[in-house]
């Protein structure tokens, strides 16, 4: 359970969450939070957004969950037993990915099955890159 927790904690870090705040901003994307009975509407800070990240993956680890659609956020999280896996992070106009294992060539492979498997043909198309560059590097 630690390394999906490792894995999750690369992707929050790796995440530039000034432009995300910046999204916000721009988007006018706002959290509503009720205080003292009013409802004040407000840009999260990036505690706030990598908190709500982090909660929504240790939701996704506790309901066993490859994927989920949650306010802003869409994460596809392909991990099997003892494997972290390959996660990708979409939020609106940002895409962020933690890959585990893109280095060999049979990995590629089966990682571009999965994709093709999940009608993921942006993501598959990336990892046929990927193989072809393989291949002229020989």
């Amino acid at each position: 359970m630690n390394h999906y927790r490792e894995a999750f904690d690369k992707v929050i870090q790796s995440i530039n969450w000034r432009k995300i705040k910046s999204y916000h901003k721009k988007l006018n994307i706002t959290w509503e939070i009720e205080d003292d009975k009013q409802i004040i509407k407000r840009i999260p800070s990036a505690d706030e957004l990598r908190g709500e990240l982090k909660s929504i993956f240790e939701h996704m680890l506790t309901e066993n969950l490859s994927y989920i659609s949650y306010g802003s956020w869409i994460i596809f999280w392909d991990r099997e037993e003892g494997v972290s896996g390959d996660i990708r992070v979409i939020f609106r106009l940002a895409d962020f990915i933690f890959e585990e294992d893109k280095k060999t060539r049979r990995s590629l492979e089966l990682a571009l099955e999965k994709a093709i498997e999940k009608e993921d043909y942006e993501n598959a198309a990336e990892i046929q890159d990927a193989l072809n560059k393989k291949e002229i590097s020989k």
